[in-house]
């Protein structure tokens, strides 16, 4: 998975932004992340929107993937917190996951 570091004070992103939130500098690398991970909380969604309806129910997850950087995933297993899930593919800009065995 690709992520994004401040140059300046190291700060840690999944997301492309313009400014670094500890900083305020404008300078980021991209970096490589783990692909794997482990549930630090999450939600199961009964009632989905409409574009989402044919999924549900389906979690939407925390996902630590390291000390310091967590990535909001769609998971379609039954999780509880602490499992270990690896990362499938990004869909519609959303970091689809699912869980190890």
């Amino acid at each position: 998975m690709r992520g994004y570091q401040c140059e300046h004070c190291q700060y840690k992103t999944m997301a492309a932004i313009r400014f670094c939130p500890h900083c305020h500098k404008q300078s980021f690398l991209e970096k490589d992340f783990p692909n794997n991970g482990e549930v630090y909380s999450y939600t199961t969604i009964h009632v989905a929107p409409p574009e989402f309806v044919q999924y549900a129910p389906y979690n939407v997850a925390l996902i630590s993937l390291t000390n310091n950087v967590k990535v909001t995933a769609f998971i379609q297993e039954e999780i509880t917190i602490g499992d270990q899930v690896q990362w499938k593919e990004n869909r519609d800009q959303a970091y689809i996951f699912e869980r190890m065995t």
